[in-house]
């Protein structure tokens, strides 16, 4: 897949033997992906960053799952950072403010991620998905018609489109799963210039907004206000303190723009899916707050430690059942090659 790169992509492409799709221009990482999965044919589609470099048994193994459990819609791993020693995600969570983390970000691999579990985000970074999820997800929800029914949304371009899609999923009943027996190494935001550039900074500001909005049930959206205010409120300080608010700004005013396709992309809530929306966003903060309180922490990330500071979370989060997975050999949990 060639988003607007160089010639250099079709010379590579030529000495593997891929097939290659083009796009003129840098269309995002999002319309990179509908393209890409527009042009193939295979029952399971990868979903994977520039910046990736995949073990050599995480294909093997993420489609040897999902071909023995048909009840799971897509399957990610465990996802180190260059040097594999340090996690970059173990899973992808979302605080009930609307401020998403990558699980075990910044931490060794000491096996407390070694654990198969059901989750309901998908990491964009590196995830296996059935083909078939990509036409159940906008029929289910009543997603916007057209072209890229059930596809990620492209008006997110780069970063949180993959959890946007995941939560889309969740409200049509895809579950996802969490296979830390397939690995790799991620670079991490090298193709727009680092975690703290200024087009970073801009577009996650704009993207969080669009998912409270499209996803949020307004009587949630009033019930959770203040912690949503909160989050907002220290996201603004954090761009101040990396000298980009004037990135944070131009997020803003781009999630103004978008803010009137986003009220038409909601859909409507049905009460069970009010509940166990909630439910989950409960859990989910949860296991945000075990993981930043983490003991092997170094340090705390300030961000977490000022929301939970003023919303710390209630109940310990639930460790989730691995049944079924007795094709998998016990222990073996590999780093990355």
């Amino acid at each position: 897949m060639s988003n607007g790169a160089g010639d250099w992509v079709e010379q590579l492409a030529k000495e593997f033997g891929c097939e290659l799709v083009k796009l003129p221009v840098n269309r995002g990482f999002a319309a990179a992906v509908n393209a890409g999965i527009a042009a193939g044919r295979s029952r399971y589609v990868t979903v994977l960053n520039d910046d990736v470099e995949l073990d050599r048994h995480w294909l093997e193994r993420t489609v040897a799952f999902l071909e023995i459990h048909t009840d799971v819609s897509f399957c990610c791993g465990k996802i180190f950072q260059a040097d594999g020693v340090v996690l970059d995600d173990a899973g992808d969570a979302l605080s009930l403010g609307g401020s998403a983390w990558r699980l075990g970000f910044g931490r060794k691999d000491t096996g407390e991620f070694d654990l198969p579990r059901v989750i309901w985000a998908a990491s964009g970074t590196a995830t296996l998905f059935r083909r078939s999820v990509f036409e159940q997800v906008g029929h289910e929800v009543g997603h916007e018609v057209g072209k890229e029914v059930g596809m990620f949304d492209e008006n997110f371009f780069a970063y949180l489109e993959d959890m946007d899609f995941s939560l889309r999923a969740a409200r049509a009943g895809l579950p996802g799963f969490y296979l830390p027996q397939a690995t790799c190494r991620h670079r991490g935001s090298a193709t727009l210039g680092g975690a703290n550039s200024a087009p970073t900074f801009r577009l996650l500001t704009r993207n969080q907004l669009l998912l409270l909005v499209k996803h949020y049930p307004g009587s949630l959206l009033a019930r959770l206000g203040p912690r949503i205010a909160w989050a907002q409120f220290l996201w603004a300080l954090l761009a101040i303190r990396k000298k980009r608010f004037a990135a944070y700004l131009g997020g803003v005013a781009g999630f103004l723009r978008l803010l009137p396709r986003a009220v038409r992309q909601r859909g409507t809530f049905r009460p069970d899916q009010r509940h166990a929306f909630l439910a989950r966003l409960k859990q989910s903060e949860r296991e945000i707050y075990a993981d930043v309180c983490a003991p092997d922490r170094t340090e705390r990330d300030t961000f977490w430690k000022l929301y939970f500071g003023l919303f710390p979370p209630r109940g310990k989060a639930d460790a989730s059942a691995s049944a079924g997975l007795d094709h998998l050999p016990a222990g073996e949990t590999q780093k990355p090659m």
